[in-house]
C-alpha cells in the first residue's frame, strides 16, 4: 500500500500535506469552530490537484508511446494505473473532508453564518 502511494510521485506528497492540514483543522474544530470552511476548500483543492497529477502522468505516458514503436500493452496499462493513483487519493481526501465539514457545520450550528 505504501509503495503504491509513493509511486504517485511529488503530487502524492502535496496531497499528504493537504490531508495533514485537514486533520489539523478537524482536530481544532472538535471543541470550537476554527476555519471550518477551509476543510472543504482543501478537500476540493486535493481533488483538483489529483486530477492534474493524472493528466500529467497520462500525457507523459502518451508522449513515450509515440517515441517507441513497439511497446508492450502491459507496460502502458501499468503506467495508466499509476497515473490514476493521485486522482483516487484526491477524491478520497475530498470525500472525507466534505464529511468532516458537514459534521462540524452541524455541530457548531454554523449554517446561519
Amino acid at each position: 500500500m505504501l509503495e503504491t502511494l509513493l509511486n504517485g510521485g511529488p503530487f502524492m506528497m502535496v496531497l499528504a500535506v493537504i490531508l495533514s492540514l485537514i486533520l489539523f483543522l478537524s482536530i481544532k474544530n472538535i471543541k470550537e469552530p476554527y476555519k471550518t470552511n477551509s476543510i472543504v476548500l482543501l478537500g476540493i483543492f486535493s481533488a483538483l490537484f489529483g486530477i492534474l497529477g493524472t493528466y500529467i502522468g497520462v500525457k507523459n505516458a502518451l508522449d513515450v508511446v509515440t517515441a517507441i514503436n513497439n511497446i508492450s500493452p502491459e507496460i502502458l496499462i501499468n503506467g495508466f494505473k499509476i497515473s490514476l493513483i493521485t486522482a483516487y487519493a484526491g477524491a478520497i481526501i475530498m470525500f472525507f473532508s466534505a464529511l468532516a465539514w458537514y459534521y462540524f457545520v452541524n455541530k457548531h450550528n454554523l449554517s446561519n453564518i
